[in-house]
């Protein structure tokens, strides 16, 4: 039997989050474009309880036989940034243009953004703080929303939200460690 102590295996304190918007396939290659600013303790990522379908037939308590479908796969953060980048890759990149503006003799010059309804695909690798273990989220689908984050004095945010389409072959979820480093578990 193998003790607690020998199954300890854990992943936590995640230090960043990157973007690629390749999903990972063979050869499997990192390539990220973005190191994502993301509020602290807003990353999640959940699979929820499998739907059990039960069949009963009379006079049996128990199930006569029964089948169940995977929880769905629930990914979100939020990500304190309104640079261009990020807004093209939430909203798409013809929904960001450049705008100007004159208010009480100045000038300003910015971002226009229409809020487009865009899917963003591709693979999100979370770092551990020890650098030295990936957590990849592999053939995601999230889909982006604007927040004004009250709990940061209005702090202007994007939300990502969704879910993982799993492809059927190459693995949705990977957790690798460093080769060659000295880690403990």
């Amino acid at each position: 039997m193998k003790t607690k102590a020998q199954l300890k295996d854990v992943f936590n304190g995640p230090s960043s989050l990157f973007y690629q918007s390749a999903a990972l396939g063979n050869p499997m290659i990192l390539d990220p474009l973005y190191d994502v600013p993301v509020k602290v303790d807003t990353i999640e990522f959940e699979q929820g309880e499998p739907t059990i379908d039960h069949y009963k037939v009379i006079g049996l308590s128990g199930d006569w036989v029964s089948s169940s479908e995977a929880g769905d796969i629930t990914v979100s953060f939020r990500v304190p940034t309104k640079d261009t980048d990020i807004l093209k890759l939430a909203f798409g990149e013809d929904a960001v243009t450049s705008q100007q503006l004159t208010y009480d003799g100045k000038t300003f010059a910015g971002d226009g953004l229409v809020l487009k309804n865009k899917k963003i695909q591709g693979t999100w690798a979370i770092l551990n703080d020890a650098e030295d273990q990936l957590l990849i989220l592999n053939n995601t689908a999230l889909y982006a929303s604007m927040v004004m984050d009250t709990d940061a004095k209005g702090v202007v945010a994007i939300d990502f939200n969704g879910t993982i389409e799993s492809d059927g072959s190459n693995p949705d979820v990977l957790f690798l460690r460093k080769q060659g480093s000295s880690s403990s578990n």
